[in-house]
């Protein structure tokens, strides 16, 4: 992959480091959008990638909800923020013409990672999947595609919640270490929790939370695939990342890692080659 942006000015090389530091998998999706659209691609995933790492980052939810709350001024403001990546979305905003609450909505869904209860049943655990990948699909449609765009409702509910399931799978190890479980209840039952446990049994209610968080990605990403074997070109590189929904499942899963010792991955060719894969092939 070549720099997107060869003559980027400073500010805007601030925008595309933060794409690729905070969310590389719809940076690298970016990369394969068509030229017109490239640029704002990139902005939304530095957007998306800021607010994500704010739960992960902080150990008080108090101090997380200041940082969220910067963002929801920043974007609402006239003013210029002065931070690159907040007056970039702003900008795409207002050009592109997006949804205000809509480019809200990822605040609102990170937000509950930051609580015990915020993610507590599966009605929120809906809301959650809506709020965080199912508002960051539909953003990327409506800068691809226009807002009026349609034509991958059905195909957007089922990818946010594959990729939204399997992501709070691979981030289970960061949120234990500030004491927050953001999972279901029911889920945790069946599973035991693992805060309070000794290590042995804190790996296993850990890897069932993981068994289940992933047998629910795959059963959305098999009804994604039934009903849209194929996606539209024009809106492809919106849902791109749902390509790596199973090697990141396949990485979290494999068998003797330790799941309490971090985030698992794949490797940066992998990542590449599936993504470049998925876009030539126009399936997920």
């Amino acid at each position: 992959m070549t720099e997107p942006i060869a003559d980027a000015r400073p500010t805007d090389r601030e925008v595309i480091d933060a794409a690729r530091s905070f969310d590389r998998d719809r940076y690298l999706s970016a990369l394969l959008a068509p030229a017109d659209a490239r640029a704002d691609l990139l902005v939304l995933a530095a957007y998306l990638g800021e607010i994500k790492r704010v739960p992960l980052l902080a150990r008080d939810a108090a101090i997380g909800e200041i940082r969220l709350q910067w963002w929801r001024d920043a974007l609402s403001s006239d003013a210029a923020s002065g931070h690159p990546v907040a007056d970039a979305m702003r900008d795409v905003a207002r050009r592109r013409r997006l949804d205000p609450d809509l480019l809200g909505q990822p605040i609102e869904g990170y937000g509950r990672e930051l609580y015990e209860d915020g993610v507590e049943d599966a009605h929120a655990l809906a809301h959650y999947v809506e709020e965080t990948e199912g508002a960051a699909f539909q953003l990327g449609v409506a800068i691809l595609k226009g807002s009026a765009a349609q034509s991958v409702a059905r195909c957007g509910e089922n990818a946010a919640r594959a990729l939204a399931l399997t992501r709070l799978a691979l981030t289970l190890p960061q949120h234990l270490v500030h004491g927050r479980l953001p999972v279901p209840g029911d889920l945790v039952r069946r599973a035991r929790d693992p805060r309070g446990c000794g290590l042995e049994d804190a790996r296993s209610a850990v890897r069932t939370l993981t068994d289940e968080l992933a047998r629910d990605a795959r059963s959305a990403l098999s009804r994604l695939r039934a009903e849209r074997p194929g996606i539209d070109a024009n809106v492809l590189p919106a849902v791109l990342p749902v390509a790596l929904v199973e090697p990141y499942l396949a990485a979290t899963l494999k068998p003797g890692r330790d799941v309490l010792a971090g985030v698992a991955d794949i490797s940066p060719l992998s990542r590449v080659m599936r993504l470049w894969f998925a876009h030539w092939r126009r399936r997920v």
